[in-house]
């Protein structure tokens, strides 16, 4: 048997680090919206429909304008009695910190170091006393103790002991008295907090759970004296646990405590749902939508008060909303709306309003309708008016994308006759349908009559585009560009500017003149840069240039341009093309260069979050972590980036990397607790896992290794991680019988990085009990049968030259292991190790 010939120079646990597949994404749509006061920048946009004009195709999805609104938003009413719910949770606290923690036992050693000028007869008596006690002589120690005189702190050790043996003897109010006079007294902080704590926790036992608060707190102020609650330190369950019980826990740390716990009582449920929803609400106020949304859906799991249950689902409906994730909010507002307790809460006819517009943004234009029309019926005459005539203008967008024309200009009738703010759109909307219903020139009319009607309506610049396009739209091209320049020269701040642009070079270009249609679509990319008619006035350069058989022109002047974003299904601009070519190839260090290189000639490009996210998946590749992390978390900042799931992992697996578990905890957290992420689920929480068996929190790693084993979805690879780990915890428990048996079950799950570490670890204990026979065999299990896995085989070779030493063996011993200097290539422990061992054989 001698070692592979190549082993990876860059082996990494495939578990902590992923393989992640990264799905290239064309870039953002862009989803510009009209707000109160402002001219669309893309409602316009999408009318055309295909009509091509020669070798140019222009693209307008006529469809008709639905003048931007902006949907109430409503905040969530804070009135909270935090000082109740504080003495609830503090009540909680104490009972789990009390069956977390034992009675501090008395104690003599190191008081005489400390205190050598006190009494001989007290520091004699003390120590007897407490040996005394430890012998389970109750009664001769209580004797002895009792000699100790006041004054000093070996009085204050026995007066702790005495009430250890007070409690031992089953006098629990003797017990008490005892610690109480222990910890009113000031020789020794040490035996001040312990007696405090004897104290606190003996009131508890006794039912004084109220009373038992003041002295824990006491006890936590001086044990937590210089706990930061800032600091990275504190995130532990005891910490937070710490915290709750002083008084300086926010909402946060008490929900993190409260999860610590998986076999709560009810009571502890009943202030867990309240924590979640509270937090929720302070997310939502705070706009942080997707971490309110996770708060939310943690309340609605404990739906002991039912009215508060319902409010978390509308306001979890309400941040998916803010999200845009809209079809998950249309299914919420209607699952609030059915909940009986819906109906006693302030915000229940808002659902409806809510419910309509999430439909009406995902184009459900009929569902959109229903629950506007219930929302206005429930009003009636208490509604503010300019609420009142938005959502009438939003049943006539409604029924006129829903084809039902009629029904439409029934609504926007209502609002021209009661004079509404809005009735010029009303108006506006009726010359579209007019057009839609195929008579252009009733939609001249209407549309003249708008500007005539209300001159200094906020879609006069609108009807300024729509007249002469009408024009274009029949083939009167002459009367088009004559309307479009004028429109041009008349509103020339206007939103149309860039559209009218286009379709003049469209049809200077049908006409042959091609030198005036260049001049036209290069105007539009320098001064109209960042909107999407300048993506399509490239697109027709583009078209022109290769008509004149320049290619090379074309590129001088398409790098030469400061274009930065291209729509969807057009050519993105060749400095981020070229980024996004070498990453789909993994050329990740190229890759890095040319988006290096995008961002020093687009200083704000269009297409930032999708190069950061190519630089720092690249850079991450390349083992620059740091230099990636600066891209990644910038994108993590953006909850609704297409790049946020894989960003996750990959953040994630460089703090696991850098062994900073606390950070990587709070990233695997959102992969864990996000439902849009599911197929990522057994990724986070074997992570997770590892996390807290690398911080020490043994109960959260054997909570997640069970989550991972229970996961259906669960990988062998995954599943054999979570045995290796439960069997390292139980290692460091002292259980070797566990130990080996959970061992055993990862080295059976797969041929996996876990599976191999995890016979290797067999073989070494084998080798420990000196069974060198079975761990010679268990070594070449490895060597044989994981041979994908370089770093276990190489360790295996080592044990395997410690086993033929051992067994007398030293010539097979040394050619082993000079085998593996000579052969392994990877710059880590191997090879240190094996000339270690190997100069040892040598002497």
């Amino acid at each position: 048997m001698i070692l592979k010939q190549r082993i990876s120079n860059n082996y990494l646990k495939p578990i902590l680090t992923g393989v992640f597949s990264v799905v290239l994404l064309a870039g953002y749509a862009q989803e510009g919206e009209k707000q109160q006061g402002e001219k669309p920048t893309n409602e316009l946009t999408n009318r055309f429909n295909p009509q091509e004009m020669d070798s140019i195709e222009i693209v307008r999805d006529y469809r008709p304008m639905l003048a931007d609104a902006v949907k109430i938003r409503r905040s969530p009413d804070m009135n909270i009695d935090r000082k109740s719910l504080e003495i609830e949770l503090r009540k909680i606290a104490a009972g789990m910190y009390f069956s977390r923690n034992k009675y501090k036992e008395p104690y003599h050693s190191p008081l005489p170091e400390k205190y050598p000028n006190s009494s001989r007869d007290n520091i004699d008596n003390n120590r007897i006393g407490i040996i005394a006690y430890r012998g389970r002589e109750f009664e001769r120690a209580a004797s002895i103790l009792k000699k100790v005189a006041p004054g000093d702190a070996f009085y204050q050790s026995s007066m702790i002991a005495l009430g250890y043996i007070a409690q031992e003897n089953g006098d629990k109010q003797g017990a008490r008295d005892a610690f109480y006079k222990a910890s009113e007294m000031n020789y020794d902080q040490d035996l001040k907090a312990d007696a405090l704590y004897n104290y606190a926790k003996s009131l508890y036992e006794l039912d004084s759970i109220e009373v038992s608060l003041n002295p824990l707190q006491q006890f936590i102020s001086m044990k937590y004296a210089d706990l930061d609650p800032n600091s990275k330190n504190a995130e532990s369950t005891e910490t937070r646990m710490a915290q709750v019980l002083s008084g300086s826990s926010n909402f946060q740390a008490a929900v993190y405590l409260l999860e610590s716990f998986q076999n709560r009582e009810q009571k502890a449920d009943e202030v867990y749902q309240k924590l979640t929803y509270y937090r929720g609400m302070e997310f939502y106020n705070e706009r942080a939508f997707e971490n309110s949304i996770s708060m939310f859906m943690r309340s609605e799991k404990f739906p002991y008060d039912k009215t508060m249950a319902a409010l978390a689902t509308y306001w979890k409906a309400e941040a998916m909303y803010e999200v845009r994730k809209y079809s998950e909010a249309v299914d919420n507002f209607s699952k609030f709306l059915q909940l009986p307790e819906a109906k006693t809460t302030s915000v229940y006819n808002y659902a409806n309003y809510a419910l309509a517009y999430a439909a009406f943004r995902i184009n459900r234009y009929a569902v959109a309708a229903q629950y506007f029309e219930r929302f206005l019926a429930a009003e009636k005459g208490t509604l503010d008016e300019s609420v009142r005539y938005d959502v009438i203008a939003r049943l006539g967008d409604s029924y006129l994308s829903t084809r039902n024309y009629s029904r439409a200009n029934e609504y926007y009738d209502q609002l021209i006759a009661n004079n509404a703010p809005n009735q010029d759109y009303a108006l506006f909307q009726h010359g579209i349908i007019q057009g839609l219903q195929g008579d252009n020139q009733a939609k001249l009319n209407t549309l003249k009559s708008v500007v005539e009607k209300y001159p200094s309506s906020n879609y006069a610049d609108d009807v300024a585009f729509e007249i002469p396009y009408i024009y274009f739209t029949e083939g009167d091209y002459d009367t088009a560009i004559e309307g479009l320049q004028r429109m041009v020269e008349q509103y020339p701040r206007s939103s149309y500017v860039p559209r009218a642009l286009v379709t003049i070079g469209l049809v200077q270009y049908n006409k042959d003149d091609n030198e005036a249609a260049l001049a036209t679509f290069q105007k539009v990319v320098k001064d109209y840069s960042k909107t999407s008619e300048a993506s399509q006035a490239l697109l027709s350069i583009e078209n022109i240039y290769l008509d004149q058989g320049d290619a090379t022109g074309y590129i001088q002047y398409a790098t030469g341009t400061n274009i930065t974003d291209l729509s969807v299904g057009e050519q993105d601009n060749l400095a981020f093309q070229a980024g996004r070519t070498l990453f789909a190839r993994k050329q990740y260090g190229p890759a890095v260069e040319a988006i290096n290189a995008y961002f020093d000639k687009f200083p704000k490009p269009r297409q930032e979050k999708h190069a950061r996210y190519i630089r720092g998946v690249s850079l991450y590749h390349t083992g620059h972590p740091e230099e990636a992390l600066h891209d990644l978390n910038i994108i993590l900042n953006d909850w609704t980036s297409e790049y946020t799931e894989n960003t996750l992992m990959t953040v994630a697996s460089l703090y696991l990397n850098l062994k900073q578990y606390n950070e990587a905890i709070v990233h695997l957290k959102k992969l864990e607790l996000n439902s849009d992420y599911k197929d990522n689920y057994g990724f986070a929480v074997t992570n997770l896992m590892i996390c807290y068996y690398e911080l020490g929190d043994y109960e959260m790693m054997e909570q997640y290794a069970q989550l991972v084993k229970d996961y259906q979805g669960a990988t062998e690879a995954e599943i054999a991680t979570a045995h290796l780990y439960t069997a390292k915890a139980k290692q460091q428990q002292g259980d070797k019988e566990s130990t080996l048996k959970e061992l055993n079950l990862a080295a059976l799950k797969s041929k996996s990085a876990a599976s191999a570490e995890a016979r290797y670890l067999v073989a070494l204990q084998q080798y420990k009990n000196k069974e060198y026979d079975k761990a010679e065999k268990s070594a070449f299990d490895v060597i044989e049968n994981m041979d994908s896995n370089d770093y276990w085989v190489a360790k295996s070779f080592i044990l395997l030259a410690d086993t033929y030493a051992r067994k007398g063996n030293a010539v097979q011993a040394k050619s082993t292991l000079e085998s593996v200097i000579e052969n392994y290539e990877a710059d880590d422990d191997i090879i240190p190790e094996a000339k270690v061992k190997l100069q040892k054989l040598k002497k």
